[in-house]
Formats: structure tokens, C-alpha cells, sequence
């Protein structure tokens, strides 16, 4: 963790919890003589915790330390802009000393675990994070003991747990940028130590000749993945998924080539006559022949597709689109709808339903179907951002589009 990030979650961390830390002005007493100071240091320290003036917090609550040094509510404080500051060993022992003095205190206990896993003591930290992930004092303070607890799942080798934890977060906070970047880490650096372990016990073995290729297709190194995919064929003809990659992987090394398609078409079928259930290889099938101008071919693909799997989005927009060019379109709306409850914000599925409801004269549902096309067209990804998403798809070689000819009015794409 960089040292940035931390003092940004403590900030966060004294904004949030600042209204629930130990008042200063209840647990504070000394001799008579000190009183004035006392309440001088209290008033500057809770000012200063207010402002987030660390510096100015910092030094008041020193003093108050030292002026009153049975205070738990002083070293409560006191932990946490020392937290704040990343002084991580200082914090824990501020905080420690609060929890002797008062084992109630409010946060006191989670934030020495928080201070437990900056420094390392994972082991003493975890069950303290666990309690704390199932009842967090607040939304906000609970998605960062979730990160915390994630870090020290993976630190103590724990990985199922931390992957389990990781799809947890992604429930409570879906749209959280952090929170998806650490999962995507989690997911990549463990399927990178499995990988390394099947290259370690079975180096000759077809399966990580399959993995070699279907690394190499993931860099989209096409020409290199098609090579690895022959050896896993040529080394074992029957192995599951072997002729589908194959097959893809040439239409992605050759995107315009007829004789890519023949050749990819032999190999479709010959996984489905391995696997009938491959809705990835029915689909890139209909896909050829749609391009080829056989209508009837392709539909029976798509539908075969979206039947072995409902949620497959860009197979009911295929067959969708067949049905409306096809002058069928209340047969494309359960298609799109299906389409769209998987994925929203793509603007292919909002194009076509606008089309099918101009075609049935729904003006109203085309009219807000096409307003939703352009509102998905203009926070679409860049292109290469794009490009990167489908890298990252391990569902088809080739996505339905808007045709340029039907897109040329991109305001207003349903004429």
C-alpha cells in the first residue's frame, strides 16, 4: 500500500469516525491546578480533530496525555491521528493503552486491529475484522474493514477466504473502482500462481499447452494462439474447448477471410460433435452464415445458442436482429428484452428494439428506446478501452454491432 492511499484512509477514516470518538471532555481529570490546561488542551485538540489539522490535534492531545494519563478517551483520540498520520506502531500503542484502560471503548478495539494489519499482525487482527465486516458501524467504515480483512486473508495464505470476501464487497459496493481493481488483482495474481503450479507439474501436459494459448489469445497474439491450439488438437483431438478456441482464434487472426470462416466452421462443428452444448461455437456458426447471407442457417444457430444459455446477450441480439430484418418483429422483443436485462447499457440491444418497435408502430416505445441508444452511444468506452473489455471476454471471437449503414444517422439512428 502506498503511503498516499494510507493517510487518505485515515483521513477518511477520522472524518467518519470523529462523531463517534470518545468525547474528551467527560473522561478527563487532574489536580486543580492543571484543570485550566486540561480544558485549554481539550478545546484545541477537538478543534483541530474537526479541521483536520493533524499537526495541531497531534501536539494538544500529547499533552493532554501527559497531563492526564489514565484517560482512555485521550488515547482513543489520540490513536487515531497518529492512524491518520500512518505512525502506525505509535497509534497501535495509544490505542492499546485505551483498551486496557477502558476495554469499551467505542472503535477502540477495531482500530488496534486496523493498526495490527500496518504492521503486520495479521493473526491477531482477522477475528477483530471479522466481528467488525458482519456489523460494521457504518457502510463506509465497513468497506474499509472489508478491504482490511482482504489484505490480511491474502497475507495469511488464506486465498479462498479473501476470494470469498472479495465477491462480498463487490455485492455491497458493485460500482466501487477500488473495490473492483482489488478484486481484479486478487483473481489475476491468483490464477497466475495456478498457472505457474501447472506448468511446474505437468509441463508436457495438453492442458498447459491450452492455457499457453489461451494466454497468448488474451495479449491477442492470434497467429501464435492458433499454433499452441494445433498442438492441443494434434496431442489430444477430444480436449474439451480445444476446437472452439481453434476456431475463434482464426477468425480473430482473420477477420475478413472467407477461407478463416471455412476453416473456423469445421472446427465449430467439430466441437459440437464433442460437446452439443457449446453455445459459444452454435453462435460463431449462425454468425458465419448470417455474413454469408443464409438467413435460415444462421437463425437456427442463434436460437440454439440463446436456448443452451438464456443470459448469452449478444445471442439473442442476433437472433433479434434476424427476426427483424426478417420483417418478424414481435418475434425479436422477448429476444432484445432478454438481452437487455443482462447487460442495460449496451447500445446495440437499444438500436434494434427501437427499430422493431418503428416497425410495429410503437412511435412512443421507439422514440424512448432511441433515446436510450444515444445515452449508452455517448458514455460508450473509448475504442481502445474497448478493445481491452473484450480482451478480457472468454465468451465469442465476434460481437454484434450497428451496421454503418443503419447507424449513419447516429441522432437519430430509426428512420
Amino acid at each position: 500500500m502506498t503511503m498516499s492511499f494510507t493517510r487518505c484512509l485515515g483521513v477518511r477514516f477520522l472524518a467518519l469516525l470523529c462523531s463517534a470518538a470518545p468525547s474528551l471532555a467527560g473522561g478527563l481529570a487532574g489536580t486543580q491546578t492543571d484543570e485550566a490546561l486540561i480544558r485549554s488542551y481539550s478545546q484545541k485538540a477537538q478543534q483541530a480533530m474537526a479541521a483536520k489539522d493533524l499537526k495541531a490535534a497531534t501536539g494538544a492531545l500529547e499533552k493532554l496525555s501527559r497531563l492526564t494519563p489514565d484517560s482512555p478517551e485521550v488515547y482513543a483520540n489520540l490513536g487515531m491521528v497518529y492512524y491518520t498520520q500512518s505512525r502506525y506502531p505509535e497509534a497501535a500503542r495509544a490505542f492499546r493503552r485505551a483498551v486496557q484502560l477502558n476495554p469499551k471503548i467505542p472503535n477502540g478495539t477495531l482500530m488496534l486491529a486496523l493498526c495490527d494489519v500496518e504492521l503486520g499482525n495479521w493473526e491477531q487482527a482477522r477475528p477483530i475484522l471479522e466481528t467488525a465486516f458482519r456489523s460494521p458501524p457504518s457502510q463506509e467504515v465497513g468497506r474499509t474493514i472489508g478491504i482490511k480483512l482482504m489484505e490480511t486473508y491474502s497475507a495469511l495464505d488464506q486465498h479462498l477466504k479473501a476470494l470469498e470476501l472479495s465477491e462480498e464487497l463487490i455485492q455491497r459496493y458493485p460500482n466501487d473502482p477500488e473495490i473492483l481493481y482489488r478484486a481484479s488483482h486478487l483473481y489475476g495474481d491468483r490464477a497466475l500462481e495456478t498457472m505457474t503450479r501447472l506448468v511446474g507439474v505437468a509441463p508436457r501436459s495438453t492442458w498447459k499447452l491450452m492455457a499457453f494459448g489461451e494466454a497468448l489469445e488474451a495479449q491477442k497474439r492470434h497467429d501464435l494462439a492458433i499454433i499452441q491450439y494445433r498442438k492441443v488438437i494434434a496431442a489430444d483431438p477430444d480436449m474439451p474447448g480445444a476446437h472452439y478456441r481453434l476456431g475463434r482464434a482464426l477468425l480473430l487472426d482473420h477477420v475478413d477471410s472467407e477461407q478463416a470462416r471455412d476453416e473456423a466452421l469445421k472446427e465449430f462443428q467439430a466441437e459440437l460433435a464433442l460437446d452439443p452444448r457449446n453455445a459459444g461455437a452454435e453462435y460463431e456458426m449462425g454468425e458465419i452464415y448470417r455474413r454469408r447471407g443464409d438467413s435460415e442457417q444462421a437463425t437456427g444457430h442463434f436460437l440454439r445458442a440463446a436456448e443452451i444459455d438464456p443470459r448469452f446477450e449478444q445471442a439473442q441480439i442476433a437472433v433479434a436482429r434476424i427476426f427483424i430484418s426478417s420483417r418478424k418483429p414481435k418475434e425479436a422483443l422477448p429476444h432484445l428484452a432478454a438481452a437487455i436485462k443482462v447487460n442495460p447499457d449496451n447500445e446495440v440491444s437499444h438500436f434494434f428494439l427501437a427499430k422493431a418497435y418503428k416497425s410495429l408502430g410503437d412511435e412512443s416505445g421507439s422514440e424512448r428506446e432511441t433515446a436510450l441508444y444515444r445515452e449508452c452511444h455517448a458514455r460508450a468506452l473509448p475504442s481502445d478501452s474497448s478493445d481491452q473489455v473484450a480482451a478480457l471476454s472468454d465468451q465469442v471471437a465476434t460481437q454484434q454491432t450497428v451496421d454503418s449503414d443503419a447507424a449513419a444517422g447516429a441522432n437519430h439512428p430509426v428512420q
